[in-house]
């Protein structure tokens, strides 16, 4: 009888081998994920707007601050014309600044003073005004007025009208008194009134 035998020295087949694992499928995301970058999308045109505010408002205080600079320098050199119509320590009354000495001296000396302050002993140009100069009298100032001659002329040159202001005295330089003008020596020694127009 035949007998079957296998085949010697044959090799094997090899097993197959098994796939590849398979990635997993990318999980969508998150919900929380999604609110915060929308969230932060949102966000950027405020934090935009406060950035460019913060530089705007940066700008504005530095501006203020050299104006400010500015002003004390000008008020340290004087400059009394941006700040009010009169100077320190004179009166404004209508257009004019006044100023009322404190120390008596004579006309002469009163109107030199004027003078130095680019103003003049006062001009009486209206009754309002004389009697806005009464209301300043308890001290009796010279004013510019003087007789020249047999007539009174102010300092300024304007006419001089004896029935408006009728004057008292026999003397050539006019103070005020309370309630009128008087004439006297020049050499008798008085406070003053300065009066200019005031600054506009």
């Amino acid at each position: 009888a035949l007998s079957l035998k296998e085949p010697v020295g044959l090799p094997l087949p090899p097993p197959p081998r098994p796939p590849p694992p398979r990635p997993p499928p990318s999980s969508p995301p998150s919900s929380s994920s999604s609110w915060q970058l929308q969230t932060l999308n949102q966000n950027l045109p405020f934090q935009t707007l406060y950035t460019t505010t913060r530089l705007l408002l940066g700008a504005i205080a530095v501006l203020l601050f050299a104006i400010l600079v500015v002003m004390s320098i000008l008020a340290s050199k004087g400059c009394i014309k941006c700040e009010a119509p009169c100077p320190e320590d004179w009166l404004l009354y209508g257009r004019k600044c006044y100023f009322f000495s404190e120390e008596p001296r004579d006309w002469n000396t009163g109107r030199q003073y004027c003078r130095t302050h680019e103003a003049a002993l006062a001009v009486i140009q209206s009754q309002k005004e004389l009697e806005f100069m009464f209301k300043f009298t308890r001290r009796e100032p010279w004013i510019g007025l003087r007789r020249v001659g047999d007539e009174f002329h102010w300092v300024n040159g304007d006419p001089f009208d004896p029935d408006t202001f009728p004057i008292s005295g026999l003397g050539e330089c006019v103070f005020v008194e309370p309630t009128r003008l008087v004439s006297t020596e020049c050499l008798m020694t008085r406070p003053w009134v300065c009066s200019k127009m005031a600054y506009t």
